[in-house]
């Protein structure tokens, strides 16, 4: 049997992720210990793959390539003087590099955000980029405002499309009820295979992440 954390919580699906190398579930409070169990063991060879990948993930150095949307760009710790759009400089910090990303892609999130408020006919929100470690988006109604995950930049335009649409349906839905994902599927009918990708991807780190 694999080891793995165990978070119980409020909500009504088993969530299986992996964190700093580990396994770690989050299930409803009324599920037992063996259905948890089975759950883990029914992922096993998903779980051996993350960890594989997850260990192979070594912090950024200097001159590595990350992919942005899918496209590479350099990171440069050095203070060079570069006006090459593929260059990103930063400092070797985890504050400085997410804010190189942001400063990056805020036109892209905020494009990609307006495009689908338009289409779904959603006036009155705000857009904020944040860099979270459990969570892909987040809509707060008293704000008006959807939060999106820095890291989306990391995926591609169709993960981030996906996060953008299944945010703003909850304008409407609240909870995570059939007729949310009903419609979350009318604005993205390949929406269940869009967001398992998600998982696919590698969130680049610095040392201090590690």
């Amino acid at each position: 049997m694999l080891e793995y954390t165990l978070i119980r919580k409020n909500n009504k699906n088993l969530y299986l992720r992996i964190r700093e190398g580990k396994v770690v579930v989050t299930a409803p409070k009324n599920v037992s210990k063996a259905y948890v169990d089975q759950f883990v063991c029914k992922h096993r060879s998903w779980i051996e793959k993350r960890l594989s990948l997850s260990t192979s993930n070594k912090p950024l150095q200097n001159l590595d390539t990350i992919y942005i949307f899918g496209k590479p760009y350099t990171i440069c710790f050095d203070a060079i003087t570069s006006k090459d759009p593929k260059i990103i400089k930063c400092r070797p910090d985890i504050k400085s590099f997410q804010t190189c990303i942001r400063l990056k892609t805020q036109d892209i999130f905020l494009q990609r955000f307006n495009m689908h408020c338009e289409r779904m006919h959603i006036k009155g929100l705000k857009l904020r980029i944040g860099f979270f470690k459990s969570k892909w988006g987040s809509f707060h109604p008293t704000k008006k405002e959807i939060s999106l995950n820095g890291n989306l930049a990391f995926t591609d335009i169709e993960c981030l499309d996906a996060i953008i649409i299944h945010e703003l349906c909850h304008v409407s839905y609240r909870n995570h009820s059939s007729a949310f994902y009903k419609e979350v599927l009318h604005w993205m009918p390949n929406y269940k295979e869009v967001h398992k990708r998600l998982n696919s991807y590698e969130i680049p780190k610095l040392k201090k992440d590690a």
